[in-house]
C-alpha cells in the first residue's frame, strides 16, 4: 500500500535537528551502502540548483526606507522557508533511498 507523506512536514521548529533525522533515517543501511545513500542525497540536492538558495530583490523606484524593510523582511521570511522545505525534501529523499536500499536486497 502507498503511504501518503505530509508535505512540507508540520514541525517546522527552526532548531529541528534535520542531520539527525538523516543519520538516524540511514541508521539501518550499512555503512558502505550508507554513504553511497548520502552521495544520493547530495546529488538531489545540487540538482536545485540555486532555486532555494538564492534570491534577488528589486525595489520600486523612489521607495523609502520603511518599505525597502518590509520587501527585505518578507522575503528574507521567504528564504528561510525555502530552506526549511529543501530539508523537508532531503529527508523525504532519505527515506525513499532507504526504502530502496532494503527492497533491493
Amino acid at each position: 500500500m502507498t503511504q501518503i507523506i505530509e508535505f512540507p512536514i508540520p514541525n517546522n521548529r527552526r532548531d529541528h535537528d534535520y542531520d539527525g533525522d538523516i543519520d538516524e533515517i540511514l541508521a539501518s543501511v550499512p555503512a558502505k551502502n550508507r554513504e553511497k545513500l548520502r552521495f544520493e542525497l547530495i546529488k538531489t540536492i545540487d540538482s536545485y540548483d540555486s532555486y532555494f538558495t538564492q534570491w534577488s530583490l528589486s525595489f520600486p523606484e523612489g521607495c523609502d526606507e520603511t518599505l525597502k524593510k518590509q520587501i527585505y523582511d518578507l522575503a528574507h521570511q521567504e528564504h528561510s522557508r525555502k530552506i526549511r522545505m529543501l530539508k523537508d525534501i532531503m529527508l523525504l529523499k532519505a527515506r525513499v533511498l532507504v526504502a530502496e536500499f532494503h527492497r533491493s536486497k
